[in-house]
């Protein structure tokens, strides 16, 4: 990776500054109260997802609750999660599918992102679709930097963003064009919260986002282009270690398996609550394949995790 030597010597002392307090003070009983989260009026908020309804299945909570403090709200979509192959051939009823009924699955996952925004709260001018390949962002990461050798989605057998309305239809699939468009959103809104993927979860989809994110805001940090005072949280989506759902009543407890991280639990109103239901279920295509998934997190409260400098260095370091 082009930037990673001094990547991992700015991103030690200056990614999370004003975010990270101390992991040793949190308790072995349970995440700290987020009471003290800036989630006023003032604050600009953009939330990453790797698919559409992981921000609600993440943040949908946080996300109404900023709503309605008239706070701004920004969600990015990094794929339109056009990568489902079991899906896709569930709705062809045996025939295999072709790259247009994966863009046309992928069309259909933008408007239920869309519906589920607006049952949010969220208007559809602060949703940004940035078409990257689902499946592939991994990929990006690992070996696909540079736009001569743009990847290929095995899907929609497409190598740039597809779908009308994407932020820049005309970026190639490689990780130098995802740190761009991750980078315009980020300074055309000048956020004090970042809301990412937890970089330890283990879809690999979602790992990616995390390390493309702090790449991003690494760099424009580098450049003098954002303040070091931008806070980051993350959010866990993917553990094979999370309880079954017992019920809407049981709060979501800490992961057991993820260290390095400084858990925040944010207790949810009734009201929050019935909006995160609300919008999880204009995800009509995800609730047919992986109901169990989205209903695990229609608790009283979210956790949002406080990453440890150091565990982010390490992240960035690996290229």
């Amino acid at each position: 990776m082009r930037a990673a030597a001094n990547t991992t010597l700015r991103i030690v002392g200056a990614l999370i500054v004003a975010a990270w307090s101390a992991v040793a003070t949190a308790t072995v009983d349970g995440p700290r109260p987020a009471d003290h989260l800036r989630l006023g009026h003032d604050a600009r908020v953009v939330v990453f997802a790797p698919h559409p309804d992981d921000e609600t299945i993440g943040a949908g909570g946080l996300i109404r609750r900023l709503v309605r403090e008239h706070a701004s709200v920004q969600v990015v979509f990094m794929t339109s999660g056009d990568g489902y192959p079991d899906a896709v051939r569930a709705a062809l009823h045996g025939r295999a599918p072709h790259a247009s009924d994966y863009l046309a699955y992928g069309r259909q996952r933008e408007r239920e992102a869309l519906a589920a925004a607006h049952r949010l709260g969220v208007p559809p001018d602060a949703v940004h679709f940035l078409g990257f390949p689902d499946g592939g962002l991994d990929a990006l990461w690992e070996s696909h930097w540079s736009d001569d050798r743009p990847y290929t989605s095995p899907f929609t057998a497409r190598s740039r963003p597809p779908y009308p309305g994407v932020l820049d239809p005309g970026l190639l699939y490689d990780g130098e064009s995802l740190i761009i468009a991750i980078s315009r959103v980020v300074l055309a809104e000048r956020p004090t919260l970042v809301v990412i993927p937890h970089p330890d979860d283990v879809h690999l989809d979602h790992a990616a986002t995390a390390r493309f994110v702090v790449e991003a805001l690494d760099r424009l940090r580098g450049h003098h282009q954002l303040p070091h005072t931008v806070e980051l949280l993350a959010y866990l989506v993917h553990d094979p270690l999370w309880p079954p759902r017992a019920s809407e009543t049981a709060a979501l407890p800490p992961p057991r398996r993820i260290q390095d991280t400084e858990w925040i639990a944010l207790p949810l109103t009734p009201e929050e609550q019935a909006a995160k239901a609300t919008a999880l279920r204009a995800y009509g295509s995800q609730l047919a394949f992986m109901s169990d998934l989205l209903e695990r997190f229609l608790r009283p409260n979210e956790l949002f995790g406080r990453v440890d400098p150091a565990l982010l260095a390490r992240i960035a370091a690996r290229h």
